[in-house]
């Protein structure tokens, strides 16, 4: 792995960090449901879910990303970064920025999910 690739892994685990911290805070607002919680915190922490935002951010794949397990992978790996970088700059930022996606992404699910036909 080059150098930028490791700085690229270490930036994009600290987004992906806090994002799932995002994911907690969001629930605690809105659920009152607390065995509930759980299933959504893991579905909005998700790849799958990280992608899908990156998707309609528009975010391409990163250059020094070494995964190469599809396009959806690397765009999750692409939003974390872009969270991650964030954090460095601007914690409480970071925190926000992330929270406002999930939430987004929570209440317009429709959006996300439409297939092409």
């Amino acid at each position: 792995m080059t150098e930028a690739q490791h700085i690229f892994k270490k930036i994009e685990l600290v987004g992906d960090r806090v994002l799932r911290l995002a994911a907690v805070d969001l629930c605690n607002e809105i659920l009152d449901n607390r065995y509930k919680a759980a299933e959504i915190i893991d579905f909005l922490g998700s790849n799958r879910v990280f992608g899908l935002i990156a998707r309609m951010k528009k975010l391409e794949a990163h250059k020094d990303d070494p995964e190469t397990k599809g396009r959806s992978r690397t765009l999750a790996n692409a939003y974390e970064y872009s969270i991650g970088k964030l954090y460095y700059e601007d914690k409480v930022k970071a925190l926000t920025t992330a929270k406002e996606d999930l939430a987004h992404f929570y209440e317009n699910q429709e959006q996300y999910f439409v297939k092409n036909t």
